[in-house]
């Protein structure tokens, strides 16, 4: 959590200069270009699993980058190992991610037109999610996770496991955002929306964890058990497979993480 000071003002920036960032012409522009982007990835039936390069979408790349020549690239609601890819044309991402992002950018742009007292949407759809989950975790926190503390190993800088925490780091980011981004009725979705929010929680918890200089290896065990049940689950009612893949990649890391710790 020591990040939060660092990102908490380039988000208030953000939204408190966006109208004199973006005129309402240029914010059409942006949209169009999103939604192109958007139009070819869904056209191009994704494997769950395939990785796409940012070349495949530039018309958001240059919408990615015109938000970081403003300042408001790290302030729009989007984990920083996956933002740190958007104006990156060599980087690759998910294809359900880079569409989970891009949709994300979309009620974005969406909001600032509402300030511009466009056509936009009054409300901004992924704001309203994350309140949403929040608000369901506070009235239905995780039940305590039993953990027995085996060890606290510290990760030396360059080894092998600092390598995998910060894969395992990403994977987490990844997760998070398909945890959230999912527009499907809760009678056909993987999770309750109780036990999203709960998953979320736990997900973000080991996420900040991963970032102190030292880890300990029952918490990942019981982080690799969870997501390697939630993976399995998805599994079965075949829907947001693109979230328990990411949670199954999660759960392999994590236990080769804690084998190179050993």
């Amino acid at each position: 959590m020591c990040h939060a000071s660092k990102t908490r003002n380039p988000r208030h920036h953000g939204h408190r200069l966006s109208r004199s960032n973006f005129s309402l012409q240029k914010i059409h522009e942006m949209s169009k270009g999103i939604e192109r982007s958007l139009s070819r990835l869904r056209a191009s039936n994704l494997n769950e699993r395939q990785q796409m390069p940012m070349t495949y979408i530039p018309e958001a790349v240059s919408v990615f980058v015109d938000f970081e020549t403003k300042g408001v690239l790290h302030g729009i609601g989007i984990n920083p190992s996956i933002v740190n890819k958007l104006t990156n044309i060599d980087a690759m991402l998910r294809g359900p991610v880079m569409v989970a992002v891009l949709s994300h950018a979309r009620s974005y742009l969406r909001k600032l037109e509402s300030e511009h007292g466009g056509d936009g949407a009054p409300q901004d759809y992924e704001a309203n999610q994350d309140r949403l989950t929040q608000e369901l975790a506070d009235a239905h926190p995780p039940p305590p996770i039993q953990v027995w503390t085996e060890q606290w190993v510290y990760v030396k800088r360059g080894s092998r496991a600092k390598e995998i925490v910060f894969d395992v780091s990403e994977l987490l980011d990844e997760a998070v955002l398909l945890a959230k981004a999912t527009n499907l009725p809760e009678e056909q979705a993987a999770l309750t929306a109780i036990q999203r929010a709960q998953l979320i929680a736990i997900l973000e918890t080991t996420l900040a964890i991963l970032k102190a200089p030292m880890v300990e290896t029952g918490l990942l065990k019981k982080t690799a058990s969870l997501a390697k049940e939630v993976a399995q689950s998805t599994a079965k009612t075949k829907t947001e497979e693109a979230l328990g893949i990411g949670l199954e990649h999660i759960a392999k890391r994590i236990l080769e993480l804690i084998a190179s710790l050993m």
